[in-house]
């Protein structure tokens, strides 16, 4: 197993194992994509803007030649009226579904980590769907806790 740094030549690949659109369908109405935007002209799409973003990253995890998982994090500049001036983020992460209970996303997990000690950064967050209960109690295993809910009302 290979941890590295994604290429632009990855990105087809993570695409195909990303499942974020099917998690996000079951989950609040704010989140569902919308299968007919696309970037606007020399606009990087969501995937490129980590593979070439300052202070973004996307790692890939590879085996036998093929990428079997990824993750995107970031460092957040917060609010100047925050303590906590800047955090790590944990924008998405996914392992195949065949590689899935090998360890891979511990490994995605210990690289971004190893990033934001090297920024000196002393947090670390993420987002995590309350529709989607496997990964809040995954992330929970991990040491995360739940510090907000964001809620939502439909008006019409």
């Amino acid at each position: 197993m290979i941890i590295r740094k994604a290429k632009q030549k990855d990105v087809k690949q993570i695409k195909k194992i990303d499942c974020l659109g099917e998690i996000l369908n079951r989950c609040s109405p704010l989140d569902k994509l919308d299968s007919k935007a696309k970037p606007k002209k020399g606009e990087r799409n969501y995937y490129e803007r980590f593979v070439y973003g300052k202070l973004k990253w996307c790692y890939v995890a590879e085996l036998g030649g093929r990428i079997v998982g990824f993750i995107l994090f970031e460092i957040e500049n917060r609010k100047r009226w925050w303590k906590v001036k800047k955090a790590g983020y944990i924008d998405l992460i996914v392992v195949d579904k065949k590689h899935r209970g090998n360890g891979i996303s511990k490994l995605l997990l210990n690289k971004a980590y190893e990033i934001f000690k090297d920024h000196k950064l002393d947090y670390v967050k993420l987002c995590v769907q309350t529709g989607n209960k496997k990964a809040h109690e995954i992330w929970k295993k991990q040491g995360y806790k739940d510090y907000r809910a964001e809620m939502w009302k439909r008006l019409r």
